[in-house]
């Protein structure tokens, strides 16, 4: 098991767009679920405009919090910037958003993804499935994406071509990879991170990238360069737990094969 440092980046805000969650999963719920899977000691909050009464209960907790008014993108380059550079290249951080719930042992599963990979998430993202309604991964080539599973002591993994801005990594990681990230967030509201996993995790066939073949050719161009002209930098690892243990709380988009209502 790894015994390096683990320490969760938890941001919230008080903004955003409205979307049906779990009944169980408010921003709140989510917080506290957070703390307690992982614990409150290396546990920082970053509370981008928030209110005065969600800066109030914050506080009430005595967790590690600092305020901010940068909105999505600017906390993304905030935490890509700063905030990682507060931590030892060796140390793990885990990014996470303020819309997940996690099952109980979900600390213990990350530190034994990371002993395996580079990028790991607790999310099953649904899309890898082409469930009825919803749109697949858009790295999918013909009916599935292209994935290696794999084995810890208690649990399976397999390897992903994206995921959302919920992972984990080490820090020496997340600061080699930093012009990626940051690039995600140029000229947009929200990030968009299929930007950055694409040079990360290097699509082996521009067919995998194809979400970008009629609307984005200046960054396919780019996008090209990194993955196939660029062997000097490593391909790096992004591996999901099978099943989840943690998901994101749009109902639309809820890991598969677990009651998260009950969590």
């Amino acid at each position: 098991m790894v015994e390096k440092n683990l320490h969760v980046v938890y941001r919230i805000s008080d903004k955003g767009n409205p979307k049906l969650k779990l009944a169980n999963a408010s921003k709140w719920d989510c917080l506290l679920n957070a703390v307690q899977e992982f614990g409150a000691e290396n546990f920082h909050v970053i509370a981008d405009n928030c209110t005065d009464a969600t800066l109030a209960a914050l506080k009430s907790t005595g967790l590690n919090m600092e305020i901010t008014s940068n909105g999505n993108v600017g906390t993304c380059r905030h935490i890509f910037n700063e905030v990682i550079n507060r931590y030892a290249p060796e140390d793990f951080l885990y990014l996470l958003e303020d819309d997940y719930l996690h099952l109980p042992g979900s600390r213990q599963a990350l530190l034994e993804g990371l002993e395996i990979a580079d990028y790991v998430t607790l999310y099953d993202h649904p899309d890898m499935y082409h469930p009825p309604g919803m749109t697949p991964n858009l790295f999918s080539r013909g009916d599935r994406p292209k994935s290696t599973i794999y084995l810890t002591a208690h649990r399976h993994w397999r390897t992903i071509p994206s995921t959302t801005m919920t992972f984990a990594a080490k820090v020496k990681t997340l600061i080699e990879d930093r012009p990626f990230w940051l690039r995600c967030c140029e000229g947009r509201k929200i990030p968009f991170e299929q930007i950055a996993w694409v040079p990360i995790t290097k699509q082996e066939d521009l067919d995998d990238v194809k979400f970008f073949a009629e609307n984005h050719w200046d960054i396919m161009v780019m996008l090209m360069f990194e993955n196939f002209l660029a062997p000097e930098r490593r391909k790096k690892t992004l591996i999901s737990a099978l099943p989840g243990m943690a998901t994101h709380t749009e109902t639309a988009y809820l890991a598969p094969l677990i009651d998260w209502s009950k969590v």
